[in-house]
């Protein structure tokens, strides 16, 4: 589990250029020179001088690197000059990027490219084709990633009279950040062979030795996640043997020590693990790498507990604690800000990391951290102490899951735009081969010198093909209508009404907690109904979102309970998502919309054997009372909820060897009156 954490992101090299950074794939210039030469400089060598300022500074000073970006748009439209509005776009989407406002972003590098193209600077496209593939890795839109990063290496191996457009370094930057993708799309064999691959083409175009480090690194933490071992432990010690031909190599190594450590700890070489950790923490700790420092920290306090070595746990753990007070005192994983240029994590040899995924991390390891000191304390019967750290793991864990659900909400936004841009682009196709396809027959006209019979086999061509794009034109908004029925749309816009009502009552709190809410709701739906399975935790985070955001709709209607058996391993017992919800809908709906007082509705997880049982059971007017009262008003109504899982079970138990199976009882009482519904699915579950 550790070497998960501690392993698999992409090493970086940075170097210091006045005060900005080079990247690999993120050209930087000398913020120092260009200020000196710009009060010269006019027209085009003006506007030049003004982008390279704004990429310089667009992940230093997000206010000054948009002044510039302005400023050369400006003059770029007052004398035309099309490459200069071009970069402007790109720095933008640079801008936007490093403030992870990742919509805002792929728009302005959109339309760097569409111009780009059109002056055929077909490199510099590729380019932004990989930085579009870059912002939606961040987003999480890990296909859309992977179409975009696929582009730019097709752009880069176009072949031209003076060879290929891309350079050799270019391809490979690609393949190796495939990888990392790979990787992060549970591909485990197609990103080692993605390293493997890279590794070896860099070899064969002379890379620089920290550039061949860090994929010997990278290869090693994939044999660590395929086993056995062996071949990751080679990999591992052939990068500790470049050698340290600079501070970034030396810092990078020991990164690479954690890799191992982690590695022998997880095939019981204790011994070994506890050496390379040390080893770790006593360079982190004396060079001022606070964030290193207190992740090897609460690792050793880690391995300690698991040996019931409690007096060094502690020694270990008390450390972490005041590491991460010092990085919150200095808002900085440094204790010296001339560390911030010396490579030390990852991803930033390629480009530099949004700001809010270093406080994500950071948060999540003192989320860690604080519950360790908490089980420390319990198994020490230090009851005061141990409710002062359950207490700081709360926040720890509250502020993680804020900074997470900020995130979540731009991905949601990106995936949706870039959903409605696909669609968008899909029919303009589709549009113009149709304005096509009629000054085709415009121009027939025009020949119809040529023959009765040719213009007829043209017309019938031509006919027939219009008559195919109609038909795929209709099949697109057919898939867009498709997408849209994907949830109820009476519950969107309900949910929406009563929360807007929130805002304007001025009950500013209701409102953002109903309205993150319905975020987090309306994102798992769109990610759980793809997945065939998902953790039990987000099942029930689903659950309990739609029935807080049900609860707005029809207040004092109903109340509901969730209990869930503690045996239940939440993070790891994985089941099929949204068995329940039309249910629940149906109880809510049916059952407690035509009862007169207060309705009540348990939902219970429990563990038997191999099996969760979930029950639903609520005191409703019972099913033939609300079929009953829904014939009144609509003859032709019927719950389709019922049909639609008993299908959705025929196909999943092909697959199960322990069968799904649905129970649905009336309840009455004893004089035979109906008292409510009862469902009960036994789900077979698996482990993450």
């Amino acid at each position: 589990m550790f070497l998960k954490i501690f392993t698999g992101l992409l090493l970086v090299f940075c170097t210091l250029s006045g005060y900005t950074q080079k990247f690999i794939s993120f050209k930087t210039y000398n913020v120092d020179s260009l200020l000196l030469l710009l009060p010269v400089q006019h027209g085009e060598e003006r506007i030049n001088s003004l982008n390279y300022l704004a990429v310089s500074l667009s992940f230093i000073d997000y206010g000054l690197s948009k002044q510039y970006a302005e400023e050369a748009m400006k003059l770029s439209r007052e004398v035309n000059y099309k490459k200069g509005i071009a970069d402007a776009y790109r720095n933008y989407g640079h801008i936007y990027v490093y403030q992870g406002q990742y919509p805002k972003a792929l728009n302005n590098y959109f339309d760097a490219i569409s111009l780009y193209e059109r002056l055929d600077l077909k490199r510099t496209a590729g380019w932004v084709c990989y930085e579009i593939s870059k912002t939606h890795y961040l987003a999480n839109n890990f296909e859309k990633s992977f179409e975009y990063g696929n582009k730019a290496l097709t752009i880069f191996k176009e072949k031209t009279p003076e060879g290929t457009i891309g350079t050799a370094r270019d391809s490979i930057n690609i393949i190796g950040g495939g990888a990392e993708l790979y990787w992060k799309m549970g591909m485990l064999n197609e990103s080692l062979e993605a390293g493997l691959r890279a590794l070896d083409l860099m070899e064969k175009h002379n890379f620089s030795n920290i550039e061949l480090m860090i994929n010997t690194w990278v290869v090693g933490t994939g044999y660590a996640d395929m086993g056995p071992p062996d071949s990751a432990i080679y990999y591992f010690r052939e990068a500790l043997n470049y050698p340290d031909e600079s501070l970034h190599m030396k810092t990078l190594k020991y990164r690479n020590r954690i890799s191992l450590g982690w590695l022998y700890y997880s095939n019981g070489m204790q011994d070994s693990a506890i050496h390379y950790l040390q080893t770790s923490f006593d360079f982190y700790e004396k060079n001022g790498y606070l964030y290193w420092a207190l992740i090897t920290s609460s690792g050793l306090g880690y391995i300690h507990f698991n040996n019931n070595e409690l007096s060094k746990t502690e020694k270990y753990l008390v450390e972490s604690e005041r590491l991460f007070d010092e990085m919150q005192m200095r808002k900085s994983w440094f204790r010296h800000d001339s560390l911030k240029y010396v490579a030390n994590y990852g991803i930033e040899l390629y480009y530099p990391v949004p700001p809010v995924r270093l406080k994500e991390m950071m948060w999540n390891d003192a989320r860690i951290l604080y519950k360790l000191l908490f089980r420390l304390k319990n198994t020490k019967k230090e009851t005061e102490q141990a409710l002062k750290y359950h207490m700081a793991y709360s926040n720890a864990k509250d502020t993680l899951n804020k900074i997470r659900r900020e995130c979540e909400t731009v991905e949601l936004q990106t995936r949706f735009e870039s959903k409605g841009k696909d669609q968008r682009i899909a029919t303009l196709l589709l549009e113009n081969k149709l304005k096509e396809s009629q000054l085709n027959q415009n121009r027939l006209m025009l020949f119809s010198s040529l023959g009765l019979l040719l213009s007829v086999l043209l017309f019938g061509y031509l006919w027939f093909r219009q008559k195919k794009m109609r038909t795929d034109q209709q099949m697109l908004v057919l898939q867009q209508k498709l997408f849209r029925s994907q949830m109820n749309p009476h519950f969107i816009f309900n949910s929406l009404a009563s929360i807007q009502n929130f805002v304007i009552n001025q009950d500013a709190k209701k409102a953002n907690i109903y309205l993150s809410r319905f975020s987090e709701l309306v994102r798992s739906i769109l990610d759980n109904s793809v997945q065939e399975y998902i953790p039990f935790e987000k099942e029930v985070n689903t659950i309990e979102n739609y029935l807080e955001l049900q609860k707005v709709r029809f207040p004092d209607k109903f109340d509901y309970f969730v209990t869930v058996d503690k045996k239940i391993d939440l993070e790891n017992m994985l089941i099929p998502p949204m068995l329940a919800q039309p249910f629940i809908e149906n109880s809510i709906e049916h059952g407690f919309k035509h009862k007169e007082a207060q309705g009540t509705l348990e939902i219970r997880f429990m563990l038997r054997e191999n099996m969760i049982v979930f029950e639903i059971q609520d005191d409703g007017v019972g099913r033939e009372k609300a079929q009953e009262i829904e014939y009144k008003f609509n003859k032709d109504h019927r719950s389709m909820a019922t049909d639609i899982t008993r299908e959705r079970l025929i196909v999943l138990n092909k697959k199960l060897k322990q069968r799904i199976s649905l129970f649905i009882s009336d309840l009455k009482n004893k004089n035979n009156e109906p008292v409510g519904t009862k469902v009960v699915f036994d789900i077979p579950f698996k482990y993450l």
